[in-house]
């Protein structure tokens, strides 16, 4: 079982530092790039990023990383994500940060699918993720990896992340107070955030994985729950609510 470890001053100082960051961000999304660029700098990760999603196989609701991650094969992924550690449907019980090493050897990892067919076509060498408490079925977690040329993440990290979390749970869940509308269900509110996109009924039912007349139902309610009749109207009122 991982352990916390005690956090020299500075570790505290920062780890202060992106709290404040974290919670005078009002932002589109619930963390934007300046909070995660702090989280870079104290864990020493060469990229990081935060995503929102559901899973096992839907597109991401949220997404914001210090660098171009580039793109997987989806067939290489989709064969080797059987053999992740680190993949989503971890995330329920997972209560600090972990690493990839937490579940393998190296020479484990060397012979692992997801290993030789994803981390290594993107020069990843270790991972550690931190995901935060969400709804059943979805992902709200922030990632960190190094490269070949890196050390592994070690104590200190998962401490100073697992110090982290209750405290950008809490930042993540006030920021959705603030744009609840109300009588809007979680659900209406995914679809008002896409629909402020500018995403179409059916690009909302892929994103959300349902079908496009749930998303047509889900419209109906929101436009007789605020009062409306179109989505710009819509997403006007939803902002007047929550401002």
């Amino acid at each position: 079982m991982p352990h916390v470890t005690t956090l020299r001053p500075r570790d505290i100082d920062c780890a202060l530092a992106v709290v404040a960051e974290a919670a005078a961000t009002d932002g589109a999304q619930p963390f934007e790039l300046p909070v995660v660029e702090r989280l870079l700098e104290l864990v020493g990760a060469e990229r990081a990023g935060y995503y929102e999603c559901p899973y096992p196989d839907g597109r991401a609701a949220f997404s914001v990383h210090t660098t171009d991650i580039g793109s997987w094969d989806p067939d290489v992924a989709a064969a080797a994500r059987g053999s992740w550690p680190l993949r989503d449907e971890c995330s329920p019980s997972a209560t600090t940060a972990v690493k990839f090493s937490d579940f393998l050897s190296r020479t484990e990892q060397r012979r692992n699918l997801w290993y030789q067919g994803v981390m290594r076509a993107h020069s990843v060498q270790y991972e550690c993720k931190l995901w935060l408490p969400a709804p059943s079925g979805v992902a709200r977690g922030f990632f960190f990896s190094r490269g070949p040329r890196d050390r592994d993440f070690d104590e200190r990290d998962r401490s100073v992340l697992t110090v982290l979390r209750p405290h950008l749970a809490a930042i993540r869940e006030r920021w959705e107070r603030r744009r609840r509308a109300p009588g809007l269900t979680g659900r209406e509110l995914e679809v008002l955030g896409l629909i402020r996109e500018g995403l179409t009924n059916r690009e909302i039912g892929d994103r959300l994985v349902i079908a496009p007349g749930t998303v047509r139902t889900h419209l109906e309610n929101i436009f007789e729950k605020l009062d409306v009749h179109t989505r710009t109207a819509a997403v006007a009122r939803a902002c007047s609510a929550s401002a």
